[in-house]
């Protein structure tokens, strides 16, 4: 029998949020065959214990180290059989209308090959990386600096996040984030396996620029929804975090610099910014620590 969608999950130490994760798409309406598929990266606080004692049907691949992100995805891949391929975080948990509304818009849009749905705060506010550019030099330095914030409906400063497009529309995008995204099995097979060099963060974007390559259509659909508990992985590691989270623009952009020619002339400025908030952060961290 045919899988209709895979859904492939990485955890790490996500204990509660993965299993109402793993629930939330059980509780979906659509009339699928479903497949869940946990590879998990040696969570120490019983998080696969919790999930095998369901009644549902999961695969879990239990990793004997933290194999980072894009590696344990490409582990799962490899066990996938669905038509579609969700690559979803744990720490997330779907509308029940989300999964049968974008495999329905994909199956009449025969020529996007990758989806987000809208990815929302505990809030309701919108998570702003579900639609995003591709990153240039001069929209990196104006997120980093903060400009694009000040500035959020004005194109030339706040490209980075798209800020100025409506978030109740769709959009055809360059970048989604890999919080919840939604493939078309066939456009994984021809962009390839992710590349394991990201560790943590940046592996996203990364794959939507070969996706763009390839002039693979990349949507933001904002009818359907998910709610992202941000960060609760990062909460066991946050210096780690901070570090691989400010390492991956630098890989980034010296992986395709030969698509950004003045990265080597503005490389060594670019790079001391990123080391600077990279050590504001893990002192804010520090800060916020004491003064629990």
């Amino acid at each position: 029998m045919k899988t209709d969608l895979s859904v492939l999950i990485v955890n790490y130490n996500t204990r509660e949020y993965l299993s109402n994760c793993i629930e939330s798409i059980f509780l979906s309406k659509a009339d699928l065959r479903l497949e869940v598929i946990v590879v998990d990266n040696n969570s120490n606080d019983n998080s696969i214990e919790l999930i095998k004692s369901t009644e549902n049907k999961i695969l879990v691949i239990k990793n004997d180290h933290n194999l980072g992100f894009s590696k344990a995805v490409n582990i799962g891949l490899k066990k996938c059989k669905g038509k579609y391929v969700c690559i979803l975080n744990p720490d997330t948990s779907m509308k029940s209308d989300c999964i049968g509304g974008v495999l329905k818009y994909m199956d009449k849009k025969e020529d996007v090959g990758c989806v987000s749905p809208k990815i929302i705060n505990p809030n309701g506010t919108l998570q702003v990386s579900c639609k995003r550019s591709l990153p240039k030099i001069r929209d990196s330095f104006f997120k980093l600096i903060g400009i694009d914030k000040i500035f959020p409906d004005n194109i030339f400063f706040s490209r980075y996040n798209l800020l100025y497009l409506d978030e109740n529309k769709t959009h055809q995008v360059e970048v989604i984030s890999g919080a919840c995204m939604f493939f078309r099995k066939k456009t994984i097979d021809r962009v390839g396996s992710f590349d394991e060099s990201f560790f943590l963060y940046g592996e996203d974007i990364d794959y939507c620029h070969r996706m763009n390559q390839l002039k693979i259509k990349v949507v933001y659909l904002p009818n359907y929804e998910i709610t992202h508990f941000k960060g609760v992985s990062a909460e066991s590691r946050p210096y780690q975090v901070i570090f691989e989270f400010h390492d991956s623009m630098i890989k980034y952009f010296n992986k395709y610099q030969n698509e950004y020619f003045i990265w080597k002339y503005v490389k060594v400025f670019i790079v001391s910014i990123i080391i600077i908030k990279k050590y504001l952060s893990y002192f804010v961290h520090l800060l916020k620590n004491k003064i629990k």
